[in-house]
């Protein structure tokens, strides 16, 4: 039996999800189930990257998720449902949708993987504290163990009867297409704006910076990375001091932008008006600049003379508010 356990202190050090891609490459898994308290649309999107289209084509993934507290997205349900082979259930679901608040009877807590394929005997399970969010998968302090393991008898030992109380739990859970939709209306009404408490959480004055939620985040760089390609609804260019006229051609530059990211210099790119008649920027290479990646995160910009200092606003994905 291969058993390691890990803490994620620096860059150099293993992570939950770095974990994940182990123990799938040694077992060459034909099945996964993974279980986690909650998912963010950043969760979803480092998961795929770092997974590709390979673990999608060839590996039956079942999810089951909690909404505990509404911090759970819905975009991020939404990535990992729409993936091949993948189907996804809420613990105790059709309950917590109807609670204000969404508040449960019984606190979703875990966070495991279990992978199998039975052709070659192989299985593994990686345990831990971090959540299926960007920060838990990659960046936080996060501890845990994994198991991997092709004998019978340490699989019957180690890893069947949490792999049996695993099954059970996804049996009793609600189907995701059940209360997606009403989820993602009651969500979005309590959960998805950003409040003058949390803008002042920043440590910036307000009058001088202003939020975008990136939602969905162009894959233009490819499936291995991140992207860096969002639209902007009409008239967000006058934040950035532009009043473009209304007739304006499609795919026209309303003007350019010079971000000031965390880190990696100064980065100039042009704002336009795109086919959709939305606003479209490409942004700073995340990961060159500071950023780890956009998708799904409340981006902030403060004006700096004629430029805009930005940073991710990580309390996104904090829970409730």
């Amino acid at each position: 039996m291969k058993l390691r356990t890990f803490l994620h202190n620096d860059e150099n050090s293993p992570t939950t999800l770095s974990e994940i891609q182990r123990a799938h490459g040694w077992v060459d898994s034909e099945e996964y189930l993974g279980i986690f308290a909650y998912a963010t649309q950043s969760g979803a999107s480092s998961f795929s990257i770092a997974m590709s289209p390979v673990f999608w084509a060839g590996t039956r993934s079942r999810w089951l998720f909690g909404l505990d507290y509404g911090r759970t997205q819905p975009q991020a349900l939404r990535i990992i449902s729409g993936k091949p082979n993948a189907e996804v259930r809420i613990y105790d679901g059709a309950w917590i949708v109807e609670q204000s608040g969404f508040l449960p009877r019984r606190d979703f807590h875990a966070k495991s993987s279990i992978l199998a394929n039975r052709t070659n005997g192989r299985s593994g399970m990686i345990v831990g504290s971090g959540n299926f969010s960007s920060n838990g998968l990659r960046k936080s302090i996060e501890a845990g163990a994994s198991i991997c393991t092709d004998v019978q008898a340490e699989y019957e030992r180690s890893i069947r009867n949490i792999e049996a109380m695993a099954n059970d739990l996804w049996a009793q859970a609600t189907p995701l297409d059940d209360i997606l939709e009403i989820y993602e209306e009651r969500w979005k009404v309590d959960f998805a704006a950003v409040t003058a408490e949390d803008e002042a959480e920043a440590d910036q004055p307000a009058s001088d910076m202003f939020w975008i939620e990136a939602g969905y985040v162009t894959q233009n760089r490819g499936p291995d990375r991140p992207g860096n390609q969002i639209d902007l609804p009409r008239g967000m260019s006058g934040f950035f001091g532009f009043n473009p006229p209304a007739n304006l051609a499609r795919n026209s530059v309303i003007g350019t932008i010079t971000f000031e990211p965390p880190s990696g210099g100064l980065v100039s790119r042009d704002l336009r008006l795109g086919n959709n008649l939305m606003e479209k920027i490409t942004l700073p290479i995340p990961e060159t600049h500071g950023l780890d990646l956009y998708d799904g995160k409340v981006l902030v910009f403060r004006r700096s003379g004629n430029q805009f200092k930005m940073w991710v606003w990580i309390g996104v994905e904090k829970g409730p508010r």
